[in-house]
C-alpha cells in the first residue's frame, strides 16, 4: 500500500499544477499590471516598478505556499487527504514543488518585463540574491506549516525561521554589549564583526556576499547545503508530527520554547542597543531580563491560551537564562584577562589609533594580500584615502600610541567643550594576528596635558604628515597619483569661492611652513586624533572668515583613467600666517 502511494507524486505534481492555472494567470496579471500597465500609464520607465514586481512576486508566493499547506491545520482536510492515495510527504513535497514552479513562472514574467520596459535594472545582481531566498522561503513554509497547527501563526514561523541567523546575531550581540560595558576596551561592534567575518559569516547565509560579486562553487554548495537541511527537517518534523494538536499554535513542545526562549531576548537585545550610552550597566541589565520574563511571559501564554503558564515553561525559562547567564558571564571572564594588555612596540608592525572601526576590515584584507612584504608608504597613502585611517609604522611612533594607551586605561576622561564619544586603537602584529581596543572617552575632569602632548607628538611626526598630506610632504605620491588640484579662496561673509592662478608647487612651500608650526603645542590634539580624517581643532578652526579649499583629483588605483574627488579646507587665520601673506593681493580682491 505504501509503495503504491509513493508512485503517486508525479500524478499528484501533475493535477496540483492543473488546478494552479486560475492561480498562475492571476499572478501573470498582478505582475504584468504593475511592471507594465502601469509605468505604460505613466510614461515611467525605470527600475522601481521592476522592484515592486519582485516585492509582489514574494507575497504572492508567500501566500500560495501558506494555503497550499492549510491542509495540515485542518482535521476535516488531513482526514480527507488522508484516505487519498498519497502520503502527506508526498502532499508536502508536491506543495512545495509547485511553488518552486510558481517562483520560475514568475521570475520569467519579471525577465519579460524588464525587457519590454528597457528599465535597465539588472536582475542577475539581483537574481544571485533573491533566488536562494525564495527557494529557502518556500521549503521554510513547507517546514513551518508542519511545525504550526495554524495557517496564520504558520506564516509568523516562516518569517521567524527565515530571520533566525538574523536573530541569532542579534543575541549575540547582547552578549557582547554586555561584555563592553563589564570590561573596560572592548567593542561590542569590533567584537561582532570579528566573529561573524571569522565564525559565524552571516553574508554568506544570506548570499549577500554574492551582491555584485562573481557567483562560485561555494555559492551553489551551501544553497545544497541549506536546501538539503531544511528539506531533512520535512521529513524528520512530518514523522514525529503528532495531528491531534492540529488547531494549537504550535504543534511541537520543543519548538515552542526554542521560539519563545529567543524570541524573548529580542527584546532585551534591542533595548541594551537602543540604551548603549548609558553607563548603569547593572540596571540595564536588570530591565533586560524583566523585558526578557515578560515577553516570554506573553508569548507562552498566547501559545498556550492561557495566563496560567504550566510548570515547565518556568522551568525552561530559568534554564535558558542560566545558561545565557553562564555563557556570557564566561566571556566576560575571559575578555577580563585581556583587559590591561598593552603589546610591546616591537612586537607590532603597524597602529592605529582614531575614531572608528569602520574601515579596518578592508585594511585587514589589505594588509593580509600583502603579508609577505611590508606595506610600502604609497600603500599607506591609498589606504588613508580610501579608508581616512593613518596606519603607523615607524617603531617610534608605535611606541606613542601604546604610551597613549597607557595613559587611557589610567584615565579615560578629557574634559573639553567638544564632542569625542570613543577612540580606538589597534595593532597589527608581526605575526599576523591584530588587536582592537575602544576607549569610551569621557568628559569629566581629566587629565589633558599627557593626552594631548602624546598625540601632538604622532600629528608632528613627519610620518603622518606624508600620508595625511601627501600633496604637500610627498612630491614624488603627489605628481604619480593626482591628476590635478584645483584651488579655489573663499569667504564665510560672502558665500562665494574665486579659483586661484595659483597652482600647488607654488603654494606648497607655503603651507608646509604653516601646517610644521601648527601643532607644537597645540591644544586639544587629542581631539584630532578622534576626529573623522583627523580634522585640525587648531585656534580658529571653527571661525567664520576666509579659507582655501584644495579640491584634489586623486587617480583611482583600479582604473587610471578615472579619479576620486577629495576636498580639503584650510582657515586663512594668523596660524595660517605664511599663506596668508603670499595669497594677500588674492585676499584684498574679495573685500
Amino acid at each position: 500500500m505504501e509503495q503504491r502511494k509513493s508512485s503517486m507524486f508525479f500524478p499528484l505534481l501533475k493535477n496540483s499544477l492543473e488546478s494552479k492555472k486560475n492561480w498562475f494567470f492571476l499572478s501573470a496579471v498582478v505582475i504584468f499590471v504593475s511592471t507594465l500597465l502601469v509605468p505604460f500609464i505613466l510614461n515611467i520607465y525605470d527600475g522601481f516598478f521592476i522592484g515592486l514586481g519582485i516585492f509582489e512576486m514574494f507575497v504572492l508566493v508567500f501566500i500560495n505556499c501558506l494555503v497550499d499547506n492549510s491542509f495540515l491545520h485542518n482535521d476535516a482536510k488531513m482526514a480527507y487527504y488522508k484516505s487519498k492515495p498519497a502520503t502527506f510527504r508526498d502532499q508536502v513535497l508536491v506543495n512545495t514543488a509547485v511553488n518552486v514552479v510558481l517562483t520560475a513562472y514568475l521570475l520569467i514574467l519579471i525577465i519579460i518585463s524588464n525587457a519590454v520596459n528597457n528599465a535597465n535594472f539588472d536582475l542577475f545582481e539581483v537574481f544571485k540574491l533573491i533566488i536562494p531566498w525564495l527557494l529557502a522561503g518556500i521549503f521554510l513554509a513547507s517546514l513551518s506549516s508542519i511545525l504550526a497547527g495554524n495557517t496564520l501563526v504558520a506564516g509568523i514561523m516562516t518569517m521567524f525561521n527565515f530571520a533566525l541567523p538574523g536573530i541569532i546575531y542579534l543575541i549575540l550581540y547582547f552578549m557582547f554589549t554586555i561584555l563592553e560595558n563589564m570590561v573596560t576596551g572592548f567593542s561590542a561592534n569590533v567584537l561582532m564583526q570579528y566573529f561573524v567575518n571569522t565564525v559565524y559569516k552571516l553574508d554568506y547565509i544570506y548570499f549577500s556576499r554574492y551582491f555584485e560579486k562573481p557567483l562560485d562553487c561555494v555559492y551553489f554548495l551551501l544553497l545544497g547545503i541549506i536546501l538539503t537541511g531544511i528539506i531533512m527537517l520535512i521529513f524528520k518534523t512530518l514523522k514525529r508530527r503528532k495531528n491531534e494538536n492540529t488547531g494549537n499554535f504550535i504543534v511541537f513542545d520543543g519548538y515552542k520554547y526554542f521560539a519563545s526562549v529567543l524570541a524573548c531576548l529580542i527584546v532585551p537585545a534591542f533595548l541594551s542597543m537602543t540604551l548603549y550610552y548609558r553607563k548603569d550597566i547593572a540596571g540595564t541589565i536588570f530591565a533586560s531580563v524583566l523585558m526578557a520574563a515578560l515577553t516570554y511571559y506573553l508569548i507562552i501564554a498566547a501559545m498556550e491560551k492561557s495566563f496560567r503558564i504550566s510548570r515547565l515553561s518556568i522551568k525552561v525559562f530559568i534554564v535558558s537564562m542560566a545558561v545565557f547567564v553562564a555563557v556570557t558571564g564566561g566571556t566576560v571572564l575571559f575578555a577580563g584577562r585581556y583587559r590591561d594588555a598593552v603589546p610591546d612596540a616591537e612586537n607590532v608592525k603597524y597602529a592605529y589609533v582614531g575614531s572608528g572601526t569602520w574601515g579596518l576590515s578592508k585594511v585587514r584584507e589589505y594588509i593580509n594580500e600583502n603579508e609577505d612584504s611590508s606595506l610600502s608608504s604609497d600603500d599607506m597613502i591609498r589606504i588613508y584615502n580610501s579608508n581616512g585611517i593613518v596606519l603607523f609604522s615607524d617603531k617610534e611612533n608605535i611606541k606613542t600610541i601604546t604610551d597613549l594607551h597607557k595613559e587611557l586605561l589610567k584615565d579615560n576622561n578629557y574634559k573639553n567643550d567638544l564632542w569625542i564619544s570613543s577612540i580606538t586603537i589597534v595593532y597589527f602584529m608581526n605575526d599576523g594576528k591584530f588587536m582592537v581596543r575602544e576607549y569610551v572617552v569621557d568628559r569629566e575632569e581629566g587629565a589633558n596635558e599627557t593626552k594631548d602632548e602624546l598625540a601632538a607628538k604622532l600629528l608632528n611626526s613627519r610620518e603622518f604628515k606624508e600620508i595625511n598630506y601627501s600633496y604637500i610632504y610627498n612630491e614624488k605620491y603627489y605628481k604619480d597619483n593626482y591628476m590635478g588640484i584645483d584651488i579655489y579662496i573663499g569667504s564665510d561673509y560672502k558665500g562665494e569661492e574665486v579659483p586661484l592662478a595659483v597652482t600647488m608647487d607654488e603654494l606648497r612651500p607655503y603651507l608646509m611652513k604653516d601646517i610644521d608650526k601648527l601643532f607644537v603645542n597645540m591644544d586639544n590634539a587629542f581631539y584630532s586624533l578622534s576626529d573623522y580624517h583627523y580634522e585640525k581643532y587648531y585656534p580658529g578652526y571653527g571661525e567664520m572668515g576666509y579659507y582655501i579649499s584644495l579640491e584634489s583629483r586623486i587617480r583611482s588605483e583600479y582604473d587610471n583613467s578615472s579619479y576620486e574627488v577629495r576636498t580639503t579646507r584650510f582657515r586663512l587665520n594668523s596660524e595660517f600666517e605664511n599663506t596668508v601673506n603670499y595669497l594677500k593681493p588674492e585676499l584684498e580682491k574679495l573685500n
